[in-house]
């Protein structure tokens, strides 16, 4: 049969801080359906699953478990990389965020924006939740809370490396505005309006820490790792 094109295919990748639960194999499960769908129609299907392995969060997960990170994430990937091969899920790549080539690319790609003045280092002042690993301003709180999960969050202050965002704001405007590239429309409005046409505008984002070391290192600047997924 002649190939109908290449068909790429990705799940979101599971976090290791923990077990893993249902809701990452039925993700699984039905990323997996439409891969073997799609390879019977005829196309040159790469399906793609894995694992998140940096962060605050992990790293404290660590340190309770009286172990390193990396041999906290060795043992939670294991886990979930099983569970996957017991349900004969037909991925084609098992990526980890610890594989040495994949950190090689973030620091490639973050020294490219950094050279091309698209990140600048400045200061963070704020609120920080650990559980979400999310800063946020006052104004977005809920209650004093994390308006995400609802728990405490502490004032953080800290050197770090912001992406600048609004630069792009216009573009990425006229992108949802104007294409396809979201569905459906109400949550196109909604991130408009939320996020870019709000008081203040589309803010510069955070994408490096200084306060913890489980993470990419930013090579070009010893103490920092780059933070979110900045690449």
């Amino acid at each position: 049969m002649e190939s109908k094109g290449k068909y790429y295919l990705t799940t979101a990748i599971a976090y290791t801080s923990g077990k893993p639960h249902i809701g990452n194999n039925y993700e699984i499960v039905l990323a997996d359906s439409i891969a073997r769908f799609k390879r019977m129609e005829g196309y040159d299907v790469f399906f793609q699953t894995g694992t998140d392995e940096h962060g605050q969060k992990i790293e404290l997960k660590a340190q309770e478990a009286g172990t390193t990170p990396r041999e906290f994430v060795d043992q939670v990937a294991g886990v979930i990389r099983g569970l996957c091969d017991m349900l004969n899920i037909s991925y084609d790549k098992f990526i980890r965020t610890t594989d040495d080539y994949h950190e090689a690319q973030v620091q490639k790609i973050f020294k490219r924006l950094y050279d091309q003045d698209d990140i600048y280092k400045g200061a963070y002042e704020g609120m920080y939740c650990t559980p979400c690993e999310s800063f946020w301003t006052e104004s977005q709180l809920v209650d004093g809370k994390c308006p995400d999960c609802g728990r405490e969050v502490m004032d953080a202050e800290e050197e770090a490396y912001f992406f600048r965002a609004s630069k792009y704001a216009g573009q990425v405007r006229e992108l949802l505005l104007n294409t396809d590239f979201l569905e459906p429309k109400s949550r196109v409005h909604e991130m408009v309006n939320n996020f870019i046409d709000c008081e203040g505008g589309l803010q510069d984002l955070c994408v490096s820490r200084t306060s913890f070391t489980w993470g990419v290192p930013v090579d070009f600047d010893p103490g920092h790792v780059v933070y979110v997924w900045l690449d």
